[in-house]
């Protein structure tokens, strides 16, 4: 059964860093694969990315989307391989014409994409979204962003399963799917989005009496019943995450 893309809880060393920190490393690893030129680095990133998810103790394999993005990948790398035509010719069937500029440029923007997928993905199975906002309202964010932002993270997963909940409500009763005509699929939408949103504010509703119930918003701070505290493994990652900047920067100005 693939798993939704949300917070597995562990004990891997990823999984204790501080949420800024890794923050701060997924930050980089997006910069660092758009500003390389080469192939090469991309997919030394893309390898040590796989290494990381055993290491952290999640399954890519089982995650969701898997298949999407990876599809979707090989699709941006057969365009460039097809389309770009430079370098020296391996193979001339035309109209097929593959040149090592093409394949370079292919693996090049496939690996660019995966990588900013499993990134994103290693940041959001790995860290808890309330050390998260935690972490941010620590370093200045106002608590009520913090709140939006820590119920946004939560309702997700819970509106994905009240969507498939209607979805299959509605496949028992005769609603076919199926149907590929623009007015149909225009009908069918309205169909589904309307219980999600009935549901959506039902919820907001029950949320905001608990909130106000609460007195949330009435004092400037607030207290956290759990902290997240930085240790030396956050330090070292950070003095890794300068090195690994610094040695980027100067490669690219002496490039």
């Amino acid at each position: 059964m693939k798993q939704r893309i949300v917070y597995q809880p562990g004990g891997s060393l990823l999984h204790r860093l501080h949420p800024l920190v890794k923050a701060a490393w997924l930050l980089f690893g997006t910069l660092f694969v758009f500003v390389v030129q080469s192939p090469i680095p991309i997919v030394a990133t893309v390898g040590l990315l796989l290494i990381a998810f055993p290491l952290a103790g999640a399954r890519l394999s089982r995650v969701r989307g898997v298949r999407l993005f990876v599809t979707t990948a090989l699709l941006l790398g057969l365009l460039q391989i097809l389309f770009i035509r430079e370098g020296a010719v391996l193979l001339d069937l035309p109209p097929l014409v593959v040149t090592s500029g093409g394949i370079k440029a292919g693996v090049y923007v496939a690996g660019r994409f995966i990588s900013v997928i499993l990134l994103s993905y290693l940041f959001v199975l790995t860290t808890e979204p309330n050390d998260l906002a935690y972490a941010l309202m620590r370093a200045g964010l106002p608590y009520r962003y913090g709140f939006a932002l820590v119920t946004a993270l939560r309702l997700v997963p819970t509106f994905e399963q009240e969507g498939q909940i209607v979805y299959n409500a509605q496949l028992a009763r005769g609603v076919r799917y199926d149907v590929r005509s623009p007015r149909r699929f225009l009908t069918l939408g309205r169909q589904f989005f309307f219980p999600l949103l009935v549901s959506a504010l039902g919820k907001v509703n029950v949320l905001s009496v608990s909130m106000e119930g609460r007195c949330f918003g009435k004092y400037p701070t607030r207290t956290f019943l759990r902290e997240v505290r930085t240790t030396r493994s956050d330090g070292l990652a950070l003095v890794a995450l300068l090195v690994a900047a610094g040695i980027t920067a100067f490669a690219l100005v002496i490039r």
